[in-house]
């Protein structure tokens, strides 16, 4: 089959995708920005605890480190520019290239094959090569042009809800850069996407369904998981980033409007939030706002919780619908996301319209009622989850690139 070169920047998907190829023996190398190869986790031992959580985190045991380089270039450029204020999304498509350009001379220099996720895939896909390399392009994102219909759709209908934090909107992009995640798609002899509504996203943009396979993610299962949250009365949590995408506004505005129990709390758990939806959130009953929690905090979370609840207007997948199920908590989703591709309401999995804030209305009120300590639809919610382990993604994978 020959070898792959993996290219991306941070942990995306907890490193599974190298690791896959690793252990089928079919990684010439792994290129990325930050990770903890030997010399950084010594220096990590003399740092505070909350350091060397953050260096675990850049790390797989699986995977071996001499396959490992490391862009630190890019990590120092990326730093500085936050720091002087830049536009991360402009940040992040000046330093992407970078790391296709390396996949691209690797491949080039050892005529390997490429394995590339979409941000980092334009300049090796169509880079001139003596040999012909396979490209395997993994389309993490729903294709921007759905992206862009879907969201503008929805600030036609609710303006003042995708306004930004003061400071934190996005420039325009250059077509330089919009077309690398637009048009990467068409060079890939073969592309994987963690969910249906990612490769519907593809095929609306023009791409043959033949050229895509869907392999949904998996999730570590805890070791154990309550069956039932101890508090009798209705308890929703929102799990993600207070932008439009997420659907938050749109959770608020139904919260707002459904009859629940008074007692009924929604916990909203995000590091950033829109300026028109923090308002938002402080005219709603009923709501705590928390800005970021640590792992095991929102472990417990999800055990406290009656419903996990995100609306999400546009998701590549959303592997927090598979950590709240797999701590037995029942998820409320659209279609835009993973759930289709995960289980039914049989699974503690349940779907409204992306936007319609009557039926997510009417869902709360159902579920209000419904899942207050309801054992058995919190051990199916785990049981579903248990379906969904990282293994089989890794063999899944491995499985469609040797067919």
């Amino acid at each position: 089959m020959g070898k792959f070169i993996c290219a991306f920047r941070g942990h995306r998907d907890f490193y599974q995708v190298p690791l896959a190829l690793a252990e089928a023996g079919l990684l010439d190398q792994f290129i990325t920005d930050a990770y903890a190869v030997p010399w950084v986790k010594a220096l990590a031992r003399l740092e505070p605890r909350s350091v060397r959580a953050k260096v675990s985190l850049r790390s797989e045991p699986g995977l071996p480190t001499e396959l490992v380089r490391c862009l630190w270039g890019t990590t120092l450029v990326e730093h500085l520019r936050h720091r002087l204020g830049c536009a991360p999304t402009m940040t992040f498509n000046k330093l992407d290239r970078h790391f296709s350009l390396a996949a691209a001379r690797r491949a080039a220099r050892n005529k390997t094959h490429l394995f590339l996720y979409s941000s980092y895939a334009w300049e090796a896909f169509t880079a001139r090569y003596h040999h012909t390399p396979r490209k395997i392009l993994f389309q993490y994102h729903p294709h921007p042009q759905s992206e862009s219909r879907i969201l503008a759709e929805d600030r036609a209908r609710y303006p003042k809800m995708g306004e930004p934090s003061p400071g934190g909107a996005a420039p325009q992009l250059p077509e330089k850069f919009l077309r690398r995640e637009r048009d990467c798609w068409k060079h890939a002899d073969l592309i994987f996407c963690a969910s249906s509504f990612t490769k519907r996203s593809l095929i609306e943009a023009g791409c043959d369904q033949g050229r895509i396979c869907i392999v949904p993610y998996g999730v570590q299962l805890p070791a154990t998981a309550d069956v039932a949250p101890p508090s009798e009365s209705f308890q929703a949590i929102f799990v993600g980033s207070g932008g439009q995408r997420k659907g938050l506004h749109h959770l608020l505005l139904a919260w707002q409007k459904a009859s629940l129990p008074p007692s009924s709390k929604l916990m909203v758990v995000c590091r950033t939030i829109d300026r028109g939806i923090e308002k938002l959130v402080a005219a709603t009953r009923g709501v705590e706002l928390r800005r970021g929690v640590a792992q095991m905090e929102l472990r417990r979370l999800y055990a406290d919780s009656s419903l996990f609840v995100m609306p999400s207007l546009v998701e590549g997948f959303g592997h927090v619908y598979l950590e709240a199920l797999a701590q037995g908590c029942p998820v409320l989703g659209t279609p835009n996301t993973c759930l289709p591709d995960i289980g039914t309401e049989a699974d503690g999995v349940f779907l409204v319209t992306p936007g319609n804030v009557d039926e997510l209305t009417g869902h709360l009120e159902s579920l209000a009622r419904a899942l207050v300590s309801n054992r058995t639809v919190r051990a199916a919610a785990r049981d579903c989850a248990a379906k969904f382990t990282w293994p089989s993604f890794r063999e899944a994978l491995r499985q469609r690139l040797a067919n």
